[in-house]
């Protein structure tokens, strides 16, 4: 039998055109994840100065690691009082986003011109003060103002998509309850890369289904399996021996994808902020009780799962057509699909259940699915939609190729 795994697992690795896909999959996906640091830009804490690159990485990493601390209610009070005498200067001042001149200068200092700019500029001051800036009274400290954004959002509805039912409104309160307050702040950068990214990972599940999508067709194609299904192997360990090979790959290129996505967050943003709230990285409107590292765990074992059933649909679809090109186009029509169910509102929470869009909202996006008084978030429904997938699709596609009809 592991003779057979092996035999089949160079097959998959021989189809030239599924491992040239696999290639640039992951060129593409490490590319692009190098890129989003080397071209980030921002404005330098020290100078005030916009600098781009690997020097806007540094001095992003300086700018939240000089806020780093517990958010109790008189910090950020103190912080929203230093926005509003930042907006006050510069409301009164309408050059000030220039070169300072040398009014500005004799009136105020380069140094606090410089300082001035940093808070303007500064993305942690409108997400801590914002969650102050409501019309709810309750929003006194960043736990009630953030409670506040979370009701907001239940009572609009998801981006206007779809509208929460009384029992998920009680579910996501009590999401939040479960949040540890006073939620501490600091510098997560290369985990909040690669949770922002990991819906590119969806590539790397299109280009895997692309290479199995030959798994049961190719005998077909080839007429090997008029030769191999008549004989007593061919109906027993063959299936089984394809599966497991199919799986094996799908589960070491999966790893191999996203290891080069968070490899290369961590190489050049280093590996702080693991421990932080999951708040720091999506917003403090996030009502999920997880640190930054226990989401990317989620999201990308996640991922892996999703990979998997997608790799089982293929099989199915692999076990029951004679052709490569339609096994290979239906995965790839799922995948991208799903972005634009988004913009048909009935369709909004089943384009969610799609690989790329699940995984861009999985623990970042308030959606739910309720049944009566029963809910689930969108990774448990994730979760539950790909475990039937792998479960059902894999043995049926071994029971399809073994029925085969040999000419």
């Amino acid at each position: 039998m592991g003779t057979l795994i092996k035999y089949e697992l160079r097959k998959i690795l021989g189809n030239r055109a599924g491992m040239v896909t696999c290639l640039i999959a992951l060129a593409l996906i490490s590319g692009m994840a190098f890129m989003n640091i080397a071209t980030m830009g921002t404005r330098d804490v020290a100078t005030g100065e916009w600098v781009e690159g690997f020097a806007a990485q540094d001095s992003y990493r300086h700018l939240e690691e000089s806020h780093a601390g517990l958010l109790d209610d008189a910090r950020v009070a103190e912080d929203a009082a230093t926005l509003d005498r930042a907006n006050e200067l510069v409301k009164e001042t309408p050059d000030f986003y220039d070169l300072p001149s040398s009014e500005i200068l004799s009136r105020y200092g380069l140094e606090f011109w410089q300082q001035t700019m940093v808070v303007i500029s500064d993305n942690y001051y409108p997400e801590i003060v914002g969650s102050l800036d409501s019309t709810d009274p309750r929003a006194t400290s960043l736990k009630e103002g953030s409670l506040a954004r979370v009701d907001a959002t239940l009572s609009d509805g998801f981006d206007h998509y779809f509208t929460y039912s009384d029992a998920e409104m009680s579910y996501w309160h009590g999401k939040f309850d479960q949040i540890r307050w006073p939620a501490e702040y600091g510098y997560a950068g290369a985990w909040k890369n690669a949770l922002d990214w990991a819906s590119f990972l969806a590539l790397a599940i299109v280009a895997l289904c692309i290479a199995l999508s030959g798994v049961f067709a190719g005998e077909y194609q080839n007429r090997i399996a008029a030769v191999a299904l008549p004989t007593r192997r061919g109906k027993r360990s063959l299936p089984a021996a394809k599966v497991i090979a199919a799986l094996v790959f799908a589960t070491v290129y999966w790893w191999l994808c996203a290891g080069a996505v968070v490899g290369i967050d961590v190489a050049v943003c280093g590996a702080d902020g693991w421990d932080l709230p999951v708040q720091v990285v999506f917003g403090f409107d996030n009502p999920y009780p997880l640190t930054a590292g226990q989401a990317l765990l989620a999201v990308y074992g996640l991922g892996y799962l999703v990979a998997l059933g997608m790799a089982g649909l293929t099989l199915l679809l692999s076990s029951k057509m004679r052709s490569t090109m339609p096994v290979a186009v239906i995965p790839m029509a799922v995948v991208f699909l799903g972005m634009f169910a988004l913009f048909i509102t009935p369709l909004a929470k089943i384009g969610s259940l799609t690989p790329m869009v699940g995984l861009s909202n999985a623990f970042a996006r308030m959606v739910s699915y309720a049944a009566g008084p029963v809910v689930v978030d969108l990774p448990t429904a994730l979760t539950m939609l790909y475990a039937c997938l792998l479960v059902v699709c894999v043995p049926l596609a071994m029971r399809v190729f073994t029925r085969h009809q040999v000419a």
